[in-house]
């Protein structure tokens, strides 16, 4: 599972310190090229580690955009996706063993 840190105020909010990502949530890119980009997470591709968040893209020589991938331990969730039940139990199971 690849997770990432929460910002502070979600931290507060739920009482946990990180969360495996998900397509759907939103994410603030921290280090490189486009740091302070926010964006959605598109996909999550578990066998190399990266993810790819929309508008992060380059332009090939032939013209042609490509999606760039970044490591999950460079980006930090704003937004979380609790649109599945199963993740928002979560949420609410592992705020309570924190506290």
């Amino acid at each position: 599972m690849l997770a990432a840190r929460l910002t502070s105020e979600l931290r507060q909010k739920y009482g946990v310190r990180g969360i495996p990502l998900r397509e759907g949530d939103s994410v603030r890119i921290m280090r490189g090229d486009f740091g302070g980009l926010e964006g959605k997470v598109e996909r999550v591709e578990y066998e190399t580690g990266r993810i790819y968040v929309e508008g992060m893209t380059r332009e090939k020589a032939a013209g042609v955009a490509s999606k760039l991938p970044v490591h999950a331990s460079k980006v930090v969730i704003t937004n979380l996706n609790l649109s599945d039940k199963w993740r928002s139990g979560l949420m609410a199971e592992k705020g309570k063993r924190e506290k």
